[in-house]
């Protein structure tokens, strides 16, 4: 079915205050990869053996745009029930302490997570409150209303690629502050590839305990 196109924000005046709230919210974007950051044209980065995805990310400003796929030999109802597994994300998504949805309905969810990004000796506490909508075994969109980005949507697809899924991730946020790049590649690359990592290891024990 169509999805909408999200759209872009308008940029504002970033807070270098919030910078350590910021970076905390990166480790969030699931969805858990990187290329290096800069503006202009997004650059595939080649996934390590150990990944399972292939990601590009693009800054414009103050904004950052992420594209990921990824495959799974898992079918697509194993790899759509953890992916909507929030109350138990904590268990096999690094990083997250909790994770609960605290209103449920058939095609929405708001959801409540909280952990600690690590990098290097580095911590960033954080914690964030989304709303998530669904299409069962499509689509997932999720916007978050409560936290420390400024801005923070995503959408998530998947779709059957012969015995297994594709699924495909586009992530915008706007962190609301100013860092240096050299982190927020290193911190991206690092965060994001160990998520996809691990959420596609997930998927291929649930699929093969059936």
């Amino acid at each position: 079915m169509p999805v909408p196109a999200v759209t872009r924000p308008d940029r504002e005046r970033p807070d270098r205050r919030r910078a350590p709230a910021a970076l905390a919210l990166l480790a969030l974007l699931v969805a858990a990869a990187a290329a290096a950051i800069a503006p202009g044209p997004a650059r595939s980065q080649p996934a390590p053996a150990s990944s399972p995805a292939t990601i590009a990310v693009t800054r414009e400003g103050g904004n950052y745009y992420v594209d990921a796929s990824l495959f799974t030999t898992a079918p697509p109802a194993v790899a759509w029930a953890v992916l909507t597994d929030f109350d138990h994300m904590a268990a096999f998504v690094p990083n997250l302490e909790r994770s609960h949805a605290i209103v449920h309905s058939p095609n929405r969810v708001t959801l409540q997570q909280r952990g600690v990004a690590r990098f290097g000796p580095l911590a960033f506490p954080f914690e964030s409150e989304r709303e998530i909508e669904v299409v069962p075994i499509e689509i997932i969109r999720s916007r978050q209303t409560r936290g420390s980005m400024r801005h923070l949507v995503s959408l998530t697809t998947l779709a059957a690629d012969g015995t297994g899924t594709r699924i495909d991730y586009h992530v915008e946020v706007d962190p609301g502050a100013l860092y240096p790049a050299f982190l927020t590649q290193s911190f991206l690359q690092a965060e994001i590839t160990e998520q996809f990592v691990a959420i596609e290891r997930e998927m291929r024990r649930r699929a093969a305990a059936k």
